[in-house]
């Protein structure tokens, strides 16, 4: 086969072989998730599916359902991304600067919703010193690391699929969805955050419930405040958890996602993130007439993506530009 191993930045390279862009999901059924085409500095994009579509599509594949992607995967990754937003981001920005205005000192804390959506990083909002992590959120994250898809499983897909039911191959033994989702977005997130802020101890060790997680979380806030004459704002786009917070009397901030994607432009280092992340949290795309595995056989460290060629001569124009920039790389180089 006409493969490559490439890492994320390098898809730029495949972005400037073609002029415009359709990424698609290839075990559903012609699902175009997004054109893409070349406007200024950036890309102007086309969002090609809906919740009803993404219901419809999984609906096919009966007890194993939720193991496909969904709609909220397909908004989660335009937020990652940094494509779309939380509805209320400009509030927020707003409330960002009453609290920088206290004189007690701040603290802000995301829940694990907001480490998977990558808002801190991603938003670029925060001072390092602002940032604090219950190690809960970390240890939930954790405990979704491992789950990998059995044979079993990966025929009971296979059987299920209807179109190109062969890409799963790629899977034996590899992550399932939960496991790609905490692996390649939150804990990468996760780890930035405690490289910058400060991680406290939850006031109990963490459990396989996640209401009880959540309460841990917040009273672990409450007894930060307390002990340390600050004010913490937990960060959550949860519901349930903003009314523990009323409850317990924590300060919090509750962000609203959106629903209907409205993603119309992005620059091109957001279109990037995205093709690799739709490529990881769904498994496999399909960039025009290249297969792009997130996940995959021999897999080795986690920003590797396989391209896998249906047009021979951009997989030869592709592989000739992609060692000359990692000879170019090698010179070490700066600007």
């Amino acid at each position: 086969m006409n493969e490559e191993i490439a890492s994320a930045d390098e898809l730029q390279i495949l972005l400037n072989l073609v002029d415009e862009i359709s990424l698609m999901y290839p075990l559903y059924s012609r699902f175009q998730l997004f054109e893409a085409k070349p406007e200024g500095e950036g890309y102007k994009l086309s969002i090609k599916q809906g919740e009803v579509d993404f219901e419809r599509q999984q609906s096919y594949f009966d007890h194993l359902a939720d193991e496909m992607p969904s709609y909220s995967d397909f908004a989660e990754c335009l937020l990652v991304s940094g494509v779309i937003s939380y509805e209320n981001s400009e509030e927020f920005k707003d409330m960002l600067n009453h609290y920088r205005s206290l004189k007690k000192r701040v603290y802000f804390c995301p829940d694990t919703n907001v480490i998977y959506h990558r808002f801190m990083s991603v938003s670029s909002l925060f001072k390092p010193e602002e940032i604090i992590l219950v190690n809960t959120t970390g240890e939930e994250i954790e405990s979704s690391l491992n789950f990998k898809y059995a044979s079993s499983i990966i025929s009971e897909l296979k059987r299920l699929t209807k179109y190109q039911p062969f890409l799963l191959d790629e899977f034996l033994n590899r992550r399932m969805k939960k496991s790609r989702l905490a692996a390649y977005i939150a804990m990468k997130e996760y780890r930035e955050l405690r490289m910058q802020g400060i991680e406290v101890e939850g006031v109990e060790r963490s459990t396989d419930d996640k209401e009880m997680n959540d309460f841990i979380i917040v009273r672990t806030l409450r007894r930060f405040e307390k002990e340390r004459a600050a004010m913490p704002v937990l960060l959550t786009a949860d519901r349930q958890m903003a009314d523990i917070c009323e409850a317990e009397g924590v300060e919090y901030f509750h962000f609203s996602i959106p629903h209907a994607v409205r993603a119309d432009y992005c620059d091109s280092t957001s279109l990037i993130n995205l093709i690799y992340n739709l490529a990881c949290v769904f498994g496999v795309v399909r960039l025009n007439s290249v297969v792009v595995f997130g996940e995959f056989r021999g897999k080795k460290g986690f920003d590797e993506l396989k391209l896998r060629f249906l047009d021979e001569n951009l997989y030869d124009e592709f592989g000739r530009h992609l060692r000359i920039c990692r000879r170019l790389m090698r010179l070490g180089i700066e600007n």
